[in-house]
């Protein structure tokens, strides 16, 4: 206690030597808070009206007005208009098309449609053919955001989760390996504004990241679909791999 009421006997005797005889001269105490609506070094000058409050975010960077700028940047840790809020926690933040307005999880169904055809072997022997048939596979996930990125640089948000099978009959025909059903769904997304969104995939083999597709907004459901051949590998058949098909998947995401 002998210490600190020494220590504190030196704080008048700091004052003068830095140039304040009182301990309120504004100059050797600047405006240390320029959005508390105080002059607080009682200069006369309240908050942005005060020249040392020039270079305070709050001050719009020149002094010349007392209302702060919007929090602009809502994912840097920092408190860039000077309210006392930071990112996400600024009510700027949840107008601003920025990573709070993203969503943290969205619905997602899939929908696999296998248009058949007649596929025909090509042997010595002759040729052969078989009908094959027409299936419908359709799958829902509901998807939440990974806490990393996942290695996929360019994106803003990656989404993951397990697949519901709600219906199969793809399976029933061509058989477990046949059926385009996965356990789980990844996806990454760059959300570009409030009305376009980039759904990016990941190799399985390579682990590459890629974009596969602008996603188009209709509603509140984000869709894409694509379509490819599918071509089976037959030994028997001097034509292998065999087109036996076209393959169509559609996904819609709603955020949730």
């Amino acid at each position: 206690m002998a210490r600190l009421l020494l220590a504190l006997s030196f704080v008048p005797f700091a004052l003068v030597a830095c140039g304040d005889k009182d301990g309120t001269d504004p100059d050797a105490f600047p405006e240390a808070n320029c959005n508390d609506d105080l002059d607080n070094d009682e200069d006369g000058a309240t908050d942005c009206d005060d020249d040392d409050c020039a270079e305070a975010p709050a001050c719009n960077g020149g002094g010349d007005s007392d209302e702060p700028d919007p929090e602009l940047l809502c994912d840097d840790g920092t408190d860039d208009d000077g309210d006392g809020a930071i990112d996400c926690d600024d009510s700027d933040c949840a107008t601003t098309f920025a990573p709070c307005t993203w969503p943290k999880a969205m619905d997602m169904s899939a929908r696999f449609n296998f248009d058949g055809q007649t596929a025909v072997c090509e042997t010595f022997f002759g040729d052969f053919e078989e009908e094959i048939s027409d299936c419908v596979t359709n799958l829902a996930s509901t998807l939440t955001a990974a806490a990393d990125l996942q290695g996929c640089t360019a994106c803003d948000r990656v989404f993951s989760g397990g697949v519901t099978v709600l219906t199969d009959s793809c399976t029933d025909q061509f058989g477990d390996g046949g059926s385009p059903a996965p356990s789980s769904f990844t996806f990454g997304f760059v959300f570009t504004s409030e009305n376009s969104r980039e759904l990016w995939g990941k190799d399985d083999t390579s682990g590459v990241w890629s974009k596969a597709i602008d996603l188009t907004l209709s509603g509140t459901t984000w869709s894409y679909s694509t379509s490819d051949r599918v071509n089976v590998p037959v030994d028997e058949c001097d034509n292998s791999p065999i087109d036996v098909g076209l393959l169509t998947a559609i996904f819609d995401f709603t955020d949730k």
